[in-house]
Parts: structure tokens; sequence; C-alpha cells
């Protein structure tokens, strides 16, 4: 096979991020290129395609062990590994790393980093070094999704290891500038005329079992129109995102459609700083007036489902049996509005993504929002960003007074995403709480579940949480992904679709045909 057969070529549904995961808010299809790059003391098992939850597996740790308090991890790291420009990984790399993130009087201290990754670092007290190869990690309080967080990509930050010798000689800015672990290294940034690409190369000198392939080509295709085209006629041969009337089409031709659930809800967050909607029943009319079936049945065709709660599916606490309060019901909406009685000229503003990682069709959603929101009297002003990197950076500092909703696509495999989003603590722009939600028996719940010990308890904790946002509405989940996610060519073999929003592709591998159009 030659050197450009062995070349995998991706489409991704945005340009690709500055590549610096613990500094990166760009996005699942960022997360994607760096998830093959970089990686964390635990992993996500990416191989795996059983069980609702991914399995977590080590990867840069060998082993860690738990005191009995659950306030002690002691990571056992793996010996041999090299970053991609030749320095040691062992436990100086992890402190240095760790201090990126947490400590302001390091000359490596990043103050994005340490925002960005607040939620996964933030119950650490110390961080010690036993041996050349063995660190414990000292919490201050028990904070069961410890590990499971370190497996999550771009959430915003990632907690990667990047090396040693790259933070001394660069500083803590190291955009496209940081070398990692894993089994493909970044070779280039290249220019399309749809925004910034990527190229990586194999590492030979991977800890593990190499990469079959010699390169995967990462490249942006906002437009799903174009992004379904370069599939068909070869150009990539594998895409995220495509669009769910295509899908049946797709298969029939031979390509292979992967579904199943995953990590991920399309939402709306509402301004509960806003003076009319800061009334319940305001935020539950539009959930009634708002046909999210049929907008699932019509727009998405299969590639969706309505999401019935703000836990996404593929999380540990997600309720594959909880019912959505909210029926489509105009008569209802109606009388709650006539209840809340809104000013009579009141326009709904909502600010959104026209394209973007994992949005969907966002400009079709909203316009949906708006087609059947008018049928019980309320219209909407439309607020598109056409860039997605800076809409999430625009988003993260919070809705601006007079916008009224905002949009997002997101979700975690690790509940206290939950946390992250809602609590008040965590409120716009100290963290990704956009919509200034602070309901104090939520915030009760949602602390007591982080630290809860016992699985099935925390598990009941969260799903309490949910019952919370779902009555009291400070956002409104719209849809999760059913199929689509993934769609590649019948000559792409050893692809994995875990229950995850990125993937591996170290044993990813291409069959011998010839690369071009397909049916």
């Amino acid at each position: 096979m030659a050197a450009s057969e062995n070349t995998l070529n991706i489409g991704l549904d945005w340009e690709v991020d500055l590549i610096d995961p613990p500094c990166s808010f760009g996005g699942w299809n960022t997360g994607r290129v760096v998830q093959n790059i970089f990686e964390s003391l635990i992993e996500d098992d990416l191989e795996g395609e059983i069980g609702a939850t991914t399995a977590l597996i080590p990867a840069l740790a060998e082993r860690v062990t738990v005191s009995p308090d659950g306030l002690t991890y002691r990571f056992d790291l793996r010996q041999g590994v090299r970053f991609h420009d030749g320095a040691a990984f062992d436990a100086e790399a992890v402190r240095l790393n760790f201090a990126r993130m947490r400590d302001t009087l390091s000359p490596v201290y990043s103050p994005i980093a340490a925002n960005y990754n607040r939620i996964g670092i933030e119950w650490i007290d110390a961080i010690k070094l036993v041996d050349p190869f063995t660190v414990d990690i000292e919490l201050g309080r028990p904070f069961p999704d410890f590990l499971r967080y370190m497996t999550q990509e771009d959430a915003p930050g990632a907690q990667v290891f990047v090396s040693p010798a790259a933070l001394e000689a660069f500083g803590p800015d190291l955009s496209d500038r940081a070398p990692g672990t894993g089994p493909f290294i970044f070779e280039e940034r290249f220019q399309t005329s749809r925004g910034s690409g990527v190229t990586l190369r194999r590492n030979d000198a991977y800890w593990g079992e190499a990469a079959k392939l010699e390169k995967l080509r990462f490249l942006p295709f906002p437009d799903a129109t174009e992004r379904l085209t370069a599939l068909l006629d070869g150009t990539v041969d594998l895409a995220y995102g495509l669009d769910g009337a295509d899908l049946e089409d797709l298969q029939q031709r031979g390509f292979v459609v992967h579904s199943g659930s995953v990590p991920y809800v399309w939402y709306l967050i509402f301004n509960m700083s806003d003076p009319v909607l800061a009334d319940r029943r305001v935020r539950q009319a539009i959930a009634h007036a708002f046909d999210r079936e049929a907008l699932s049945d019509e727009v998405f065709r299969g590639q969706t489902r309505t999401a019935k709660g703000i836990l996404p599916p593929a999380s540990p606490a997600y309720d594959p049996e909880y019912v959505d309060p909210y029926p489509y019901d105009l008569d209802q909406a109606r009388r709650l509005l006539a209840q809340a009685a809104p000013p009579p000229d009141w326009v709904l503003r909502v600010m959104f993504a026209t394209a973007g990682s994992a949005q969907l069709q966002p400009t079709a959603i909203i316009g949906r929002l708006a087609s059947d929101l008018a049928k019980v009297g309320i219209n909407l002003e439309l607020c598109p960003h056409e860039d997605w990197v800076e809409y999430c950076k625009h988003w993260q500092n919070g809705m601006p007074a007079g916008v009224g909703v905002s949009e997002m696509s997101w979700g975690m495999s690790c509940d206290v995403w939950l946390d992250q989003v809602l609590h008040s603590r965590n409120v716009s722009p100290h963290g990704v709480n956009a919509g200034y939600c602070r309901i104090y028996e939520l915030d009760s719940l949602l602390e007591a579940a982080r630290h809860e010990r016992e699985d099935a308890e925390r598990t009941r904790l969260y799903r309490c949480a949910n019952d919370v946002v779902m009555r009291e509405l400070p956002v409104l989940p719209v849809l999760t992904v059913n199929s689509g996610t993934v769609v590649h060519s019948p000559r792409v073999a050893g692809f994995r679709y875990a229950r995850q929003n990125w993937h591996s592709f170290r044993n990813v591998s291409l069959s011998g045909a010839v690369r071009g159009p397909l049916g």
C-alpha cells in the first residue's frame, strides 16, 4: 500500500482549535484530534463497544490505588514513556503539568488552563512525588468522579500531559507546540477555504502497540452538504455529524453508519437574570410550545431523539425511563403565558452558532423554535454567530443583557457535568453556567452528589437533581444523538464506536481498494 493510501482522511464539522488541550475550548472536533496525540493517567476504553458507559482503563498510570477514605490516589506511572520531543514522562512531568493548572507561583502557571480545568482539580490539596515513578494526589474531600473526569476531552480543557521540556522552553502558552505521548504526533496545520486542518503522523516510538496508519488528516467542512460530498467522492474516508436525511442512502451505497447513545445533549439555556424569563411559567410555556418530537422526526429523520432530561445518555446516572414533563401542548403554553402576562412588546432574543462541533443544524432548530413559539404569541429576534470557536468563548462569558436564550451541544460521561453547567458557584464568566442559574435546592443536591462515594446513592442524588432542573427549567434539553455521529467508507477497518464523543484511530486501517466515489 502506498504512503498516500495509508493516510486516513477525516471530515470534521469545524476547523481545529489550537493544539494544547489544557487550554482549548474548541469543542469535540478538536477533542477528536487531540485524543490521538495526548494521554492522561487514566483513559476511556475507546476500543470497547459494550456497556452503557465507557470503562476506565490504565494509560500513563499502570495502576491507581485509592485510600479507604477516598482522599489519596496513588498512581504508579508507566516507565519508559517518552513525549514526542524525547522528554521523559515521570513524576516530575506530572507535577509540572498540574502546576500549570493550579500553582499560581509556578513559572508555567496558565490562568486559562486553571479556569478550564477547575472542576476536575479543585479538590486537590497536594501532589506528592513518592519516587520518580509514583505520585500521590491528595484530595481535601472525596470526589468519586476524579478519575472519570480525567478522561474528558475539551471539557473545556483536558487533564492530559504535555512535554515538560516544551513548558520550560516556551512557558504556559504552547499553542501548536505541545508534544504529547500518544500514538500520533502533530505534524502540521494547513489552511483550506473552509478553515484550518491538521495532519498527524504515526508515533513509531509509542510505548504501546504502534498505530496501523501512517497519517491522519483532519479536514474542516462546516457545511454538512459539503461534508457529505467529501465522503461520497472519496475526499474523506470518515465523516462526523452527517444529516439524518442522508443516512439511509449512505447505508444503501455501502457506507458504514454507526448508531448508539453517546453523552450528548443539544439544549437551550435560559437567561435567569432576564426579568421576563425569571418567571418559571414563561420557561415552561416555551417548553410546551416547542414541538421537539416533530423537530426530531421531520428535520433529523432518525439521527436524533428528543432529550427526556438534562442528564445525557451514556452517563452513569442517566435514566432511560425518565418521562419528559413537557409534552407538546399549545393550550397549556397559552395558559401559562396568560398567567405570567409578559409585556405585550416582549421579544425573545436568541443567541446561537450557525454551525460548529456536534451542532447538528442549529439554524434549522432555531427556525423551528421561532415558528412554534409564534403560535403562542412569542416573537423571536435571532442573533447568529458564524464562528464556532468564538461563539464558545462568547457563550462562556454568559449571556449579555437583553439576550434571553443561548444554545449549546454538550454532555459528558461524567455526572459532575451537571454541577459544571448549573451550580451557582459556576456562574459565567467564572464557570460555564451561562444562564446564571441560581437554584439553591439544586446546589444542595449537586454538592451532596459530588462527594458521595456510594454509586447507588450518587446516582439517586443526580437523578433528583435532574428532577429539580426539569421542574425549574433553567435549561431546556432538546435533542440527543442516536445515529450518524460517525459514517465511514467500507475501506475503513478496525474502527470502534465507543460510547463517547471522540474515538481512537490507533487500530484503524484501510483496505487496499482504490479511494474514490462509492455507489
